[in-house]
């Protein structure tokens, strides 16, 4: 409690604070209760410092100011920056980039997965006629695939049966060899050909009458794709008899009076003139595109 003069006149007193210790007649709340008082502001607040967390003073504790954030604006200058590194390259470097990748990818597929070829004959007729393209599957050969009776297939000529060895494997590298190379354009090679599987290794195939039918170790054969169907001439080169060598084929078109077959072969020049090796096979058909030759009304 504050000391008082007795002898002081009863008005002049001085109050006494009205809660003890912690005030002060000349400026109210003390600043370690975190106020002060004033009359013309009223209470205000003063804020203090709470050290009682804080460790001992040294340069190693004072107060870090935090690192400034980049603003938005500048946050979308970095980016920009960012992507103008990414395209230092040349537009027509990445243009090129992406069609050596394409023609890779194309070749590669041409290589080992699917091939297209142009037909230039009508010896399968009504299967393929001339002008049409077909899609060969070339991944069976690779991963051990047979060839089976009854494949159309497409294979490298075995005996010289197209009569010249030259075509355009011979002649001056030209851009549709490039491009067919690639697999852009449809394989023209001339010592390819395309023919139907009669035989395989180990099957005897004959011939008794021109009219037919082909027989294959025994059985008439039912051959509803030749030329004509059963009108046709199944035997139309002549009669024969034969029994296909191991790793060899028999193959014959459908058109039979057009094609220069197996039977052609063999009953002209003899001996193994007529047989196929297997390793000379390309792939066999999986598809027919039509529309493109000139004679058909889609391609007209």
């Amino acid at each position: 409690m504050a000391a008082t003069d007795p002898d002081a006149a009863v008005g002049s007193q001085p109050a006494e604070p009205p809660f003890g210790d912690g005030y002060s007649t000349e400026h109210g709340y003390s600043t370690e209760h975190g106020y002060s008082y004033s009359a013309q502001n009223g209470y205000d607040p003063v804020p203090v410092p709470d050290t009682s967390l804080a460790g001992p003073a040294g340069p190693e504790n004072a107060e870090q100011e935090p690192e400034p954030r980049p603003s938005r604006g500048g946050g979308r200058r970095a980016a920009g920056t960012r992507q103008a590194k990414r395209r230092r390259i040349p537009a027509w470097l990445e243009i090129l980039g992406y069609v050596v990748i394409s023609l890779t990818l194309t070749s590669l597929i041409k290589t080992f997965l699917v091939q297209m070829y142009y037909i230039p004959s009508p010896s399968m007729e009504p299967t393929t006629y001339k002008g049409d393209r077909v899609f060969v599957d070339k991944l069976s050969s690779w991963v051990g695939g047979a060839p089976a009776r009854g494949q159309v297939i497409v294979f490298h000529d075995p005996h010289n049966w197209l009569m010249s060895s030259a075509g355009s494997t011979g002649g001056p590298i030209n851009l549709p060899d490039i491009l067919a190379s690639v697999g852009i354009l449809p394989d023209q090679h001339d010592d390819l050909l395309i023919k139907r599987i009669i035989g395989v290794g180990g099957d005897t195939i004959e011939c008794k009458t021109q009219d037919g039918p082909v027989y294959r170790n025994g059985v008439a054969l039912d051959e509803p794709y030749i030329m004509n169907g059963k009108q046709g001439m199944p035997c139309y080169n002549g009669v024969y008899k034969v029994t296909v060598p191991q790793g060899d084929l028999w193959v014959l078109g459908d058109n039979r009076e057009h094609s220069g077959d197996s039977s052609w072969n063999y009953l002209k020049k003899g001996g193994d003139a007529g047989f196929v090796p297997t390793k000379n096979v390309v792939g066999h058909v999986v598809g027919v595109v039509s529309w493109l030759r000139d004679d058909h009304p889609a391609g007209s």
